[in-house]
């Protein structure tokens, strides 16, 4: 397990080059569906409402509302654009742009004759759940330095080079970062220093995403009662590529001129989940609908590396060190994320339009690793609680609200809407906020649709414990088409 991170909290998610911290839960239960252009143009608040595949990320009942075979296929651009600077220095902004799929799905429709349920529909295909691509940047001066964590572990086993951690204090002993002195005392440049004011830059690049195939059951009663279910297989697969610099460009720190220590992460897993939905329709006009989502569970494997090089400046003159590697590091864990639960309503305006809203609740103390599943192993087992420990100390419940509407004076519609996400930290209060808006044409066969969505937050990157702390300011938008087919 790293325990040298660089990591960053972007409102909307957290990424560190670790295995197994508390920050990356947010990774896997903080999600933005994207689904179908109809349900993120309208903000994704269909959980009362039908006929929409990617509706079934909120509320399975909506299946219910087909009338016909489909066949949907989402393809999308997602773009981030993420301003980041220390306390003092210039901003530097970092934009980032991906291709993908947001969704793809076949309904299959009957209607069964001479019963009380007017239709019973099946549904298989994926929708994404949340994308990790994002690039960060920042440079500047400013106290403090990674060695200080490296020279404190390294003291506490005495610097026996056998006890040393492989992806941190080993690699700064064999470059001669740390050393004994004359005195046979373990040491390094910075003895007495610690707080140099220095500079430092720092290079994040992560990528991939968190898509779910789900197969879905849903039937309509009496025109009235809708139920359904979806069983979900999501799959993770996530990169996190980054780079952090140390400079003494104005010689504050004597010998030491400079380190570069690189992490690598790739974190691929598969899980299961199980949804639940009710859609009732009160009147013609009026709907309701309640969802209920399981905890996902999650098997994830951690496969990271870091590299590490220190240039100093001895009685022989300047030595510039060679980047030495680590060993190839993997973590096999499981991780459960918490239950969801989403109330919904719609009002419709004949065929002309609706207006609807979801609130979804999510209690995240409730994400929980588990270690040691697959070892005996009594430090895993002690690493386990003290996460899980601390995960119930650092987040807290949150709710979700979305709302949208859409215009539709005949084949053409005009869709809108607005999502308020709750901020998981439990030192936090408020929302970060998107805002979308959509456009569709719809036939008797097909349908065209096209929506945008733009997310705005605020962030803070910390590159190791200690570490002075940038900010960031993110802006994330989507472009996404989805073409349909009845038949």
């Amino acid at each position: 397990m790293l325990k040298y991170i660089l990591s960053f909290c972007l409102c909307c998610s957290v990424a560190g080059a670790s295995a197994q911290t508390v920050a990356d839960v947010l990774r896997y239960s903080r999600l933005q569906p994207s689904g179908s252009a109809r349900f993120l143009g309208i903000g994704g608040a269909m959980g009362a409402l039908g006929a929409d595949y990617g509706a079934l990320t909120v509320n399975p009942a909506s299946l219910a509302g087909f009338r016909s075979d489909e066949l949907v296929v989402s393809p999308m651009l997602d773009f981030s654009n993420v301003q980041a600077s220390l306390p003092g220095n210039p901003t530097n902004t970092q934009t980032k742009s991906n291709f993908g799929f947001s969704n793809f799905g076949l309904v299959f429709n009957t209607s069964p004759r001479h019963s009380r349920w007017t239709t019973f529909n099946v549904a298989i295909g994926m929708n994404r759940l949340t994308d990790y691509n994002q690039s960060i940047f920042y440079e500047g001066d400013a106290g403090g330095t990674l060695m200080n964590g490296f020279f404190e572990e390294a003291l506490a086993v005495n610097g026996d080079p056998d006890q040393l951690y492989p992806f941190g204090s080993q690699l700064a002993w064999d470059a001669n970062a740390i050393y004994f002195d004359n005195n046979n005392q373990l040491t390094y440049d910075f003895a007495g220093n610690t707080d140099a004011t220095i500079n430092r830059s720092h290079t994040l690049t992560s990528s991939g995403r968190m898509n779910e195939m789900n197969l879905s059951f849903a039937g309509c009663y009496e025109d009235k009662l809708s139920v359904g279910m979806t069983v979900g297989v999501p799959f993770v697969n996530y990169r996190l590529q980054g780079e952090y610099i140390e400079s003494d460009l104005n010689n504050a720190v004597e010998y030491f001129d400079g380190l570069t220590y690189t992490e690598s992460l790739r974190t691929e897993g598969i899980g299961i989940n199980a949804q639940l939905g009710l859609n009732y329709r009160v009147t013609q006009a009026f709907r309701l609908g309640l969802g209920f989502q399981s905890p996902t569970l999650l098997n994830l494997t951690d496969s990271y590396e870091t590299t590490f090089a220190y240039d100093y400046t001895d009685g022989d003159g300047p030595v510039k060190g060679q980047e030495l590697e680590s060993p190839q590091g993997r973590t096999d864990y499981k991780l459960r994320t918490p239950w969801r639960a989403t109330a919904s309503t719609a009002l419709l305006f004949n065929k002309s339009g609706f207006i609807s809203a979801d609130v979804e609740w999510v209690d995240y103390t409730a994400n929980n690793y588990n270690l040691d599943a697959n070892t005996s192993d009594v430090e895993a087992a002690r690493a386990e609680r003290e996460l899980n420990n601390e995960i119930a100390r650092t987040y807290r419940q949150a709710m979700n609200i979305r709302v949208g509407g859409e215009w539709a004076p005949n084949q053409f519609r005009v869709r809108g809407g607005l999502n308020f996400i709750g901020k998981p930290l439990a030192e936090e209060t408020g929302f970060s906020t998107a805002y979308t808006v959509g456009a569709g044409l719809r036939h008797n066969s097909f349908y065209l649709d096209i929506a945008y969505r733009r997310f705005v937050g605020k962030g803070s990157v910390q590159p190791y414990a200690g570490a002075p702390v940038a900010n960031t300011d993110v802006r994330n938008s989507d472009l996404l088409l989805t073409l349909g087919f009845r038949f």
